[in-house]
């Protein structure tokens, strides 16, 4: 079977992550992969293309000018027909816009997206317009998928279609190296994602602030790179934290660092299931995260560090009730948290639910 990934990459985060995990596994499968990544006339090789090559995944560099570009997709997909695909898999909305445009009955192949995650932009922002757009295309999908269970309540994704379901993601089994339950002085915490607003990393900030009022309690290292660099870096030097929080920007492969710290922490206001979530689980590093998404889903509605989005108050208490709890409460979490990881996130199960939905596919357009 080949298959066709289509991606506009803007990093490599966590679509790009899941979708070289799921790549690696289909090749274990006996599937054809193929990663088709695009990006403007001229632009330089993008860290997924870098990463693909690294991994041996077969790789399509495509370059075509940006917006609705009909024609460029009509040579990518006269392209991938003659590289024999079977079925076309959108990672993103560009692609969702441009494959339902040229159409299904174009194509001649099964139409598949995975909706990685769904910001709500506002109007007239032009992503309000591609969010339209992008809602439209996907009702000539053959199928949609989603991360988690709580997607289902966007309004974008309601009812009871039989084109839409979830497919959690899922990350590769390897050995853990666990960050250490002893806080001996600062508690260290590290914040990885993109630098976008959706991410919350300013009531981070602020609650650092908050914690370190009286003395130094936290520091932070925040991993990643984007808009709000120079907002975050004011902001941190406003608060008096310039020497307690560390920009590191962009970080490849982040999670190998995850033992160096006490803690990983994703302050954000909107999520799927995201792959530092599942990283950090399998590290068996403490995980304290807003309960947005899929993010209670995959730690349980009643884990304790489960924070309130945008509220700098939950994210300072629940650093201080950690703070309080035994060694032995601090290790009970944490193998709770890897126990949920390997019975339900692994990139194995994650595969498997993707090819049965494949099989599917192409068996119905072979039948008509």
């Amino acid at each position: 079977m080949n298959i066709a990934h289509l991606i506009d990459s803007g990093g490599l985060y966590g679509a790009e992550q899941v979708l070289l995990t799921l790549c690696k596994q289909q090749q274990q499968q006996g599937l054809n992969p193929l990663i088709v990544s695009c990006g403007l006339p001229g632009e330089a090789e993008k860290p997924l293309e870098q990463a693909a090559r690294a991994q041996a995944i077969p790789l399509l560099i495509w370059r075509m000018k940006a917006g609705i570009n009909l024609e460029g997709m009509r040579q990518l997909h006269a392209a991938l027909v003659k590289q024999n695909i079977q079925l076309l898999h959108s990672h993103g909305y560009k692609f969702n816009i441009l494959l339902a445009l040229l159409g299904r009955r174009k194509t001649g192949m099964p139409l598949l997206s995975t909706v990685h995650g769904y910001v709500k932009a506002k109007f007239p922002h032009k992503m309000w317009l591609y969010e339209l757009l992008d809602r439209i295309a996907l009702g000539r999908f053959d199928k949609i998928i989603l991360v988690s269970n709580q997607m289902r309540q966007l309004k974008a994704f309601s009812g009871n279609s039989s084109r839409i379901c979830v497919i959690s993601n899922g990350i590769a089994t390897e050995n853990t190296n666990p960050s250490p339950v002893q806080v001996d002085g600062l508690l260290e915490l590290v914040a990885v994602g993109r630098l976008s607003p959706e991410k919350g990393f300013g009531y981070l900030i602020s609650a650092l602030a908050e914690l370190n009022r009286s003395q130094p309690t936290c520091r932070l290292t925040l991993m990643g790179a984007g808009g709000l660099d120079a907002q975050l870096k004011l902001q941190a030097e406003q608060l008096g934290q310039t020497g307690l929080i560390r920009f590191a920007g962009f970080v490849s492969n982040a999670q190998a660092q995850f033992h160096q710290y006490h803690m990983v922490v994703m302050p954000s206001l909107t999520e799927g299931i995201p792959v530092t979530l599942l990283e950090a689980m399998r590290n068996k590093t403490p995980i304290m995260a807003s309960s947005v998404g899929g993010i209670p889903q995959v730690l349980g509605a009643d884990n304790p560090l489960l924070t309130t989005p945008a509220s700098i108050d939950s994210i300072v208490s629940k650093c201080r009730d950690w703070l309080q709890k035994t060694i032995a409460e601090r290790e009970q979490l944490i193998e709770r948290n890897y126990a949920r990881y390997v019975q339900n996130y692994t990139a194995e199960a994650m595969a498997a639910n993707y090819l049965a939905i494949y099989q599917s596919l192409i068996a119905q357009r072979l039948s008509v």
